[in-house]
């Protein structure tokens, strides 16, 4: 049994993590689809590797920093108004954080 703080490790789909699934691929899939937009796209407003992008969205790569969550959500409101804040936030919770958005 673990001791209180540390992390539960579980292996999911072939992918190791603690305290927290790793949903960010499907959150990440998702929110692409609805707004339309691609890797590529992403890539070239953020600057960040398409090829990383890629492995994050087939959770290859898990658990991106809040700065490249936010870098990819401000991509994707760019470039779509169809995504909600909410939609948005739910890629932070996919690794386990929060916009903390209040309503």
């Amino acid at each position: 049994m673990p001791l209180r703080g540390e992390a539960v490790e579980k292996r999911r789909g072939g992918m190791t993590t603690g305290l927290y699934s790793n949903n960010f691929p499907r959150a990440f899939s998702k929110i692409l689809k609805k707004a339309g937009v691609s890797c590529y796209q992403i890539s070239r407003y953020t600057g960040l590797d398409q090829a990383y992008l890629s492995r994050l969205k087939r959770g290859q790569k898990n658990n991106p920093s809040p700065e490249t969550i936010v870098e990819i959500s401000l991509a994707i409101a760019h470039f779509s108004e169809e995504v909600t804040l909410r939609e948005l936030e739910s890629l932070f919770n996919a690794v386990g954080r929060s916009l903390q958005i209040r309503h």
